[in-house]
């Protein structure tokens, strides 16, 4: 029995091992901040249990999506013959991490990831925010909340995954036939994530 535990004990240190050369791979690609590195570094220094592990796992892949993002610009660039201002330097992701904290976010966006851990953020949205007719933002919320202020005439596409979760958008917002597009993606794990117009 003392055996196994010692077994255990080795897996989850050696699982720790492995997410810390993630981190310090997305912090080298210029995935993440050194303030977010550090922050979660030290978050994992106190991980024991297998379901804080996968939290922080769930939370580095978050980081990864922006390729995703990168090889939709690339193939949209190739069919085009040429680099536009919609999928050039203005396309670069912006990472947002919220740990045990609350948070506000407004201005400008292209492309961004946003990573919530038992926070609270505020994400308020004009339409001379949206640069580009597509904008796509990328969420890992876990036991957090999230609150997203839109225009009313800006279309809200959720492809969002609840995992004992939820996803909810006002009925007044539109889906089709507004002038620019917004793609919510990702998942939410016992948090939620709501879309509200933004009156102002």
């Amino acid at each position: 029995m003392g055996q196994l535990s010692v077994n255990a004990q080795q897996a989850a240190e050696e699982r720790k091992e492995k997410l810390t050369d993630r981190l310090s791979t997305q912090y080298s690609m210029n995935h993440i901040s050194l303030e977010e590195y550090e922050r979660l570094i030290k978050y994992s220094q106190n991980l024991e249990t297998d379901k804080e592990l996968t939290i922080l796992e769930k939370i580095i892949e978050g980081y990864d999506r922006p390729a995703v993002n990168n090889y939709n610009n690339e193939r949209q660039e190739s069919q085009s013959g040429f680099k536009s201002a919609d999928n050039y330097a203005d396309n670069i992701p912006q990472n947002h991490f919220t740990l045990l904290s609350s948070r506000n976010t407004s201005g400008p966006l292209t492309v961004g990831n946003f990573v919530n851990v038992l926070s609270s953020h505020k994400i308020v949205i004009n339409e001379e925010d949206l640069i580009n007719s597509e904008t796509i933002l990328n969420f890992m919320v876990v036991l957090g909340d999230v609150v997203i202020y839109v225009p009313e005439n800006v279309n809200v596409i959720s492809r969002v995954i609840p995992l004992i979760a939820e996803m909810k958008i006002d009925k007044n917002i539109r889906n089709r036939g507004g002038k620019k597009d917004l793609v919510i993606t990702g998942n939410v794990i016992l948090g939620e994530i709501k879309i509200k117009v933004n009156k102002n």
